[in-house]
């Protein structure tokens, strides 16, 4: 009986695990301002690769960050530019988007490479990245800029 109090007492091997130090929306980077590193027992969760994308949902401050919560990194495909489109706040990177040129009425297929960060009347404001075809890229740029250009995101 005493050699299993002994044994419970142990010190049982611990590893540092990656939990979200504030929210994290979907499509957020991974940095070391949004994550906080926490002991767990070894093999508690499994070790997710932090450098393998984007957050895939919200985590909420102070959840564990496992692999299932990390969307793959979307990439420019060759001959494709990314272009700085406002697109709704629940794109994520990876999603494929349709945009709408108002003026020659005309859609465009676009990915999302990097998601919006903020918004419109904050100091940190970015838009969203769209990849789309190289050759269309000036156009969508131009409506974007002139305000004729509608985003539309796979559900």
């Amino acid at each position: 009986m005493l050699f299993a109090l002994l044994w419970d007492l142990r010190s049982a091997a611990t590893e540092p695990y990656p939990f979200a130090a504030r929210t994290i929306p979907p499509g957020g980077a991974f940095t070391d301002e949004v994550i906080e590193w926490r002991s767990l027992p070894v093999g508690a969760l499994p070790v997710p690769d932090l450098g393998a994308g984007a957050a895939a949902v919200a985590i909420g401050a102070g959840d564990p960050i496992t692999p299932s919560m990390i969307a793959p990194a979307a990439s420019v495909p060759e001959g494709w530019w990314a272009v700085p489109v406002d697109l709704p706040s629940r794109s994520a990177v990876g999603t494929g988007v349709m945009l709408v040129v108002v003026e020659p009425p005309m859609s465009i297929p676009g990915i999302v490479v990097a998601t919006q960060r903020g918004d419109r009347f904050s100091l940190d404001y970015a838009p969203s990245l769209v990849a789309v075809p190289g050759d269309l890229a000036p156009l969508v740029a131009a409506a974007e800029r002139a305000g004729m250009l509608v985003a539309a995101t796979e559900p």
